[in-house]
């Protein structure tokens, strides 16, 4: 009996110590700067750093400053640092501001896309491409990251391939004095071509041409014939021997020392030599 006494008693201990530590593992709250470990409140590491070894009675928690690619945004007990997130180019998204101790990276769409989903932290996480606008159709409004393309149809006599922002007129092949072939769509321009001309309108350009030609032909064969007469006349007086030329110059200066008309001695000079 008493060593059955002594059992309970044991037994009745045991399960008190039992009842108060889980009381008192359940009951402990550690304060905002704080983090438990073996039911201890240890003082949290700051913000860019972890923990190295936690505290104990007789020292307080030991820090080190988080790797670079790792960040801590807060106060707290992790032995290990958050990575930094990556930013994949591949996957439509570009870096806005660079990762830190005390941050993580803030990706961003790259142009041509739009951010499908977004943390509280203004980081897109993920993102589509930009609705491409249709032929027929122009570029209302471009997209940006938090928005969408917009397009409009456009008008009638004008046309777009979707990738313009404005439409364009389409081309007007009569005020070019060009033949039509194919009618302005919406998508396409209008298709403009030089005319034929007729069979009769060839005939008399060539007729012109040869024309041309003989008129050409007369008149260098003309030039040239004028050309040898003058040639021809002007020998009557340079074309003659060099003694004939100085018996002229010397009449010519007898009549002019003389008294009276050299003028009529002179004709009559040329009407004897005629």
């Amino acid at each position: 009996n008493i060593k059955l006494l002594d059992v309970w008693k044991n037994f009745h201990f045991s399960g008190q110590v039992m009842v108060l530590s889980v009381f008192s593992t359940d009951s402990l709250t550690c304060p905002p700067a704080k983090y438990e470990v073996d039911n201890e409140c240890c003082p949290m590491c700051p913000a860019g750093t972890r923990v190295r070894i936690d505290c104990t009675a007789f020292r307080s928690t030991s820090c080190l400053p988080c790797e670079e690619g790792t960040f801590t945004e807060k106060p707290n007990g992790r032995s290990r640092c958050f990575s930094c997130t990556s930013c994949d180019p591949g996957s439509g998204l570009t870096v806005k501001k660079s990762c830190s101790g005390t941050s993580d990276t803030v990706c961003e769409p790259l142009e041509g896309f739009l951010c499908v989903d977004s943390s509280d932290r203004n980081s897109c996480a993920a993102v589509r491409k930009h609705r491409s606008c249709e032929p027929g159709q122009y570029i209302h409004q471009k997209g940006w990251s938090s928005s969408d393309t917009q397009c409009s149809p456009c008008s009638d006599g004008t046309f777009s391939d979707g990738n313009s922002t404005t439409c364009q007129q389409h081309t007007q092949c009569e005020e070019l004095g060009l033949l039509q072939t194919t009618a302005g769509t919406a998508s396409a321009d209008a298709q403009c071509e030089e005319e034929n001309l007729s069979g009769t309108v060839k005939a008399v350009i060539v007729v012109l041409v040869v024309l041309l030609e003989i008129l050409v032909i007369v008149g260098v064969v003309m030039f040239f014939k004028l050309k040898y007469n003058f040639k021809v006349k002007m020998c009557t007086f340079f074309c003659v021997s060099q003694e004939d030329r100085f018996l002229f110059v010397l009449m010519i200066s007898s009549l002019v020392q003389r008294n009276g008309r050299p003028e009529q001695e002179t004709e009559n000079f040329f009407l004897k030599t005629s």
